[in-house]
């Protein structure tokens, strides 16, 4: 019976950590080919909403995909407030700020959701690429969104609690056991 509790748990802390686990790039916003240049923008969070978000940037070679690392990368976002203003926030994307070396990453704050246009403009050498897409960005999500999993340990401690009960309650029902 011990067994079958350790593979319980087991199954239940993998299927726990699966949650939190994120790819260096985040989700796939736009990838373009513009000359030599494939330029592809990712998000560190799958919907952006407003605040700080994590814009990373992958500048490769399209003759045979390597990573560009000496490239300049600039981030540049505009939208209509429901003032009618048009904001712009802007920002270079670098290697300092990026956890994977070879994309160059920006924190960017978005102060207003809505449709945004993303554009990425990159110069590497004497080339220049391009990318532009629109990105929507929602507004801040629920706390109960954002804490459901804090909140869902306890009573994942209870039914562990009563699993153990159940099997426990079997094994006496069983008998004793033989003592050699």
């Amino acid at each position: 019976m011990r067994k079958s509790l350790r593979v319980v748990l087991a199954a239940a802390a993998l299927i726990a950590a699966t949650g939190t686990a994120l790819a260096d790039g985040g989700s796939l916003i736009v990838r373009k080919q513009t000359g030599s240049l494939v330029v592809s923008v990712f998000s560190g969070e799958s919907p952006v909403r407003i605040g700080t978000s994590d814009l990373s940037v992958m500048v490769q070679k399209a003759s045979d995909q390597s990573a560009v690392m000496d490239a300049t990368v600039m981030l540049r976002l505009t939208t209509r407030t429901p003032a009618g203003d048009v904001t712009e926030v802007v920002a270079p994307a670098t290697h300092a700020k990026a956890t994977n070396k070879t994309l160059y990453a920006a924190n960017v704050t978005l102060p207003f959701p809505g449709l945004w246009r993303l554009s990425a403009e990159v110069t590497s050498g004497a080339e220049t690429a391009g990318v532009t897409a629109d990105l929507n960005v929602l507004p801040q999500a629920p706390p109960v969104e954002t804490y459901w999993p804090y909140f869902s340990v306890i009573p994942f401690a209870i039914l562990l609690f009563l699993f153990n009960r159940w099997l426990r309650g079997r094994r006496e029902l069983a008998g004793p056991r033989a003592q050699p």
